[in-house]
């Protein structure tokens, strides 16, 4: 017998609490965490600012993240409009909140006259983990999901992750786990590269921007459930090549000038 775990973890007076925002939540305060660590005998920048920072960013990036997966299911939420309000159900796109929590940054840094590649830096490595926790929330609402494949697929796979990919009579491939070890993989990385003394501002974001996407496009390719545009183009992809381009042109133009500043 399958044994499917409940999306809803518990319910508190008749209020749900799911899995799903639990584990964004809980992703979200272990970063801040290891942030306050990775912080240790820095100058310019102290856990206040990116508290500061936080308290601005998150809604408006939750926020964000949840129009940008709206306007790309727009049909469905024309016909359900309270659902857009239902994001402990998940739908939120990452690169939403990516682009939001940026524009905050850039704005921010510039108000406390902060460097803000710096800044960047510092929240690439904890924004990958943050993804690669958050990646088990869509585990537990069954999406960011693959192809139909055999059970054998799941010889080597713990039960518990093999019955919950059974979605839609089928068993289907763990795109979530894919990215979710990749993210992490990125996330000891760039903590590594952050502590190198030959590098300079931006470069850390760089090569998160750069090697995210990269993941993330060929993660794609294997989903069923992406976000489409004219009903076969996958936005993440696009916007994952876009990406690619930024990382790198960033990366050389940092590498060119030695005395780039922000």
């Amino acid at each position: 017998m399958i044994k499917i775990i409940d999306p809803v973890m518990i319910e508190i007076f008749s209020l749900p609490i799911r899995w799903y925002g639990v584990i964004i939540v809980s992703g979200i305060i272990i970063s801040l965490v290891i942030l306050n660590y990775l912080l240790q005998g820095e100058d310019e920048f102290d856990f206040e600012f990116f508290l500061d920072y936080i308290i601005i960013a998150l809604p408006l990036g939750i926020i964000s993240a949840r129009l940008y997966y709206v306007i790309f299911n727009l049909d469905y939420y024309l016909e359900e409009p309270l659902k857009i309000l239902a994001i402990n159900e998940g739908g939120l796109a990452i690169h939403g909140g990516l682009l939001m929590g940026i524009a905050v940054l850039f704005f921010l840094t510039r108000k406390r006259n902060k460097k803000f590649l710096k800044a960047l830096d510092y929240l690439a490595p904890i924004t990958a983990f943050a993804q690669a926790v958050g990646r088990w929330g869509n585990f537990m609402n069954q999406e960011a999901y693959g192809q139909i494949v055999n059970e054998s697929y799941y010889n080597f796979f713990p039960e518990f992750i093999k019955n919950q990919m059974w979605i839609d009579g089928a068993y289907r491939e763990a795109a979530f786990l894919y990215e979710s070890v990749l993210n992490f993989l990125l996330f000891i990385i760039l903590v590594f590269y952050l502590n190198s003394k030959q590098k300079k501002d931006g470069e850390i974001f760089s090569l998160y921007l750069i090697f995210y996407s990269i993941f993330r496009f060929f993660i794609e390719e294997q989903r069923t459930d992406s976000l489409l545009i004219s009903g076969e183009i996958q936005v993440a992809k696009l916007v994952s090549v876009l990406m690619i381009i930024a990382g790198c042109l960033l990366l050389y133009y940092i590498r060119k000038r030695r005395d780039f500043k922000k």
